[in-house]
């Protein structure tokens, strides 16, 4: 029997299946429905106009506002915190360097003591310089001390493709959201546990997907990648099903490789030694996958694991990026800063520079402090 898709009490969104938080406006699911009439939200509202009415009203002149606005996107990029870091205990967006959810309070990235630990990270996309939507999602996660981290890059159509990207954000966040003790656990599972733990959330991103598409035949044929990284003390473990990628960049020996596998016939070719990896990188049919989410409800995923050293970097990105950046590139420009929000930025940067002729989505997460050779 399938489980209905719970739609929100407060603003009707209809979440996937499993989901405790809306995923739209993280309010609970299990919540009392809202009055109509009645708005939460109303007081703040009343408090901010009463705040305004108090000031200059100087500041308010018409299209004062509008002047500022547009003065400061000259100087600053939009959205310069990049993704939000989004709690397991109760679903609110943070700034990607909380060490404690604003909201509850709940430890996020903080460091490790037994091991010495601490994670910096950063995540954002573009939409790129050619296309008009963006079909890739990404998203951060984090609590006590544990970081989930997924780029999805959608296919199948503008409209069909975001839904297929954006259902596995919202089915992973799902799956490890805090309840009945589940994600607040995530610091004592074993290895293997966790493992499997990341192997169930993207086989239920698929159902989710399969189902979807099963249901409306407009968007049949849609699909997405999946790259879903977990970080615990010093490890990473990996679950991944197409062709956006995860490298580790050795601050140490300053190299950088390629931890997944991409699931395309190119790639495929040239694992059997028909095609160069130079040959590969221009073949028209170099994005054409055997393997994504939304083909079959049977669908193998890829697991790796990796140990970390202090200064080494995960990136986690989209082919939108490595459409037009070497990997050497991509090494050096997350070396050349202790940033993570530095390094997504300049990523971000070159790759329009060049072109961006497709969606860009990077994510870059640095470990520090481990203190193990």
């Amino acid at each position: 029997m399938k489980t209905a898709a719970p739609k929100c009490p407060r603003c009707n969104y209809e979440n996937v299946p499993q989901a405790v938080f809306c995923f739209r406006c993280n309010r609970r699911l299990d919540d009392t429905p809202v009055v109509n009439g009645l708005d939460g939200t109303g007081s703040l509202v009343e408090g901010a106009l009463r705040f305004i009415r108090r000031r200059d009203h100087s500041l308010f002149e018409p299209g004062r506002i509008e002047r500022l606005r547009k003065a400061r996107s000259k100087v600053l990029p939009e959205n310069l915190n990049g993704e939000p870091l989004t709690c397991l205990n109760c679903g609110t967006h943070n700034l990607p360097t909380a060490l404690h959810c604003v909201q509850c309070g709940a430890p996020l990235l903080i460091a490790d003591e037994d091991f010495g630990t601490q994670l910096r990270l950063s995540g954002r996309t573009s939409v790129g310089k050619v296309r008009s939507n963006n079909e890739d999602s990404l998203a951060l996660w984090s609590l006590d001390g544990v970081a989930l981290a997924l780029v999805a890059d959608g296919m199948g159509g503008a409209a069909a493709g975001e839904e297929a990207s954006r259902l596995v954000v919202e089915s992973v966040q799902a799956s490890f959201t805090v309840r009945e003790r589940g994600s607040d656990q995530l610091a004592l599972l074993s290895e293997d546990e966790l493992a499997e733990r990341l192997r169930t959330a993207v086989q239920q991103a698929n159902r989710i997907v399969v189902e979807r598409a099963r249901r409306d035949a407009s968007r049949r044929g849609m699909g997405t990648t999946a790259t879903l990284v977990l970080v615990r003390n010093n490890r990473a473990l990996v679950a991944h099903v197409g062709d956006s990628r995860l490298y580790l960049v050795d601050a140490h020996d300053r190299t950088i490789s390629q931890i997944t596998q991409d699931h395309s016939f190119v790639q495929a070719l040239v694992a059997s030694g028909h095609l160069t990896a130079e040959q590969a990188r221009y073949h028209p049919m170099g994005h054409v996958l055997y393997r994504a989410l939304g083909q079959s409800a049977d669908l193998e995923i890829d697991l790796y694991r990796q140990t970390l050293r202090s200064g080494d970097r995960l990136v986690l990105c989209s082919d939108g990026l490595t459409r037009h950046l070497e990997d050497h590139e991509i090494a050096e420009i997350v070396l050349r800063t202790d940033n993570p929000t530095e390094a997504t930025l300049d990523l971000i940067e070159l790759t329009n520079e060049r072109g961006g002729e497709d969606n860009i989505s990077v994510i870059v997460l640095q470990l520090e402090g481990v203190g193990q050779a």
